[in-house]
């Protein structure tokens, strides 16, 4: 496990080597794709340690949301991190596998688009959010999301 940092450090590594910006709504929903990818395709583990919420525009990370609140919906600018952990500079990681998924998924929508996504009936938000606004998302419901949609896509 990594943290949403981090894993948000990567996904403004990736759009800088593409000449391309990302808000803090973008990065939201990136490293929440990317941890469900995680979480559906290698057995369950998680990809980041912090928890995800259930907020109006779709999941959150808290401890990620505060960190880029400044932003407010501009690009954001700054590094997040100065030195990444060693799995997220093994190309070969299950960590930088689901980044790299996520990122060739969803790297040209935008933050209204990725937030209409995590929106879709059935979703993770959409459990929770229809039960108790702003509550945790837990990892098991994230996990059997993703498996699904990752079996759906893997029987195409």
């Amino acid at each position: 496990m990594t943290s949403a940092l981090d894993v948000a450090q990567v996904f403004l590594n990736f759009a800088r080597d593409e000449r391309r910006r990302l808000t803090n709504m973008q990065l939201q929903k990136l490293v929440f794709f990317a941890h469900g990818i995680h979480l559906g395709a290698f057995d369950g583990e998680p990809l980041i340690e912090e928890e995800v919420r259930a907020w109006d525009f779709g999941p959150v990370i808290p401890v990620l949301y505060e960190e880029l609140r400044r932003y407010g919906r501009g690009n954001v600018e700054d590094d997040l991190v100065h030195e990444l952990p060693p799995e997220l500079h093994d190309s070969e990681s299950s960590q930088m596998e689901a980044i790299r998924t996520a990122w060739a998924s969803y790297k040209d929508m935008t933050a209204w688009q990725l937030s209409e996504i995590s929106h879709l009936d059935e979703s993770p938000w959409a459990q929770v959010w229809n039960q108790r606004r702003y509550a945790p998302i837990p990892d098991r419901l994230i996990r059997d999301y993703y498996r699904q949609h990752l079996d759906i896509q893997n029987a195409d």
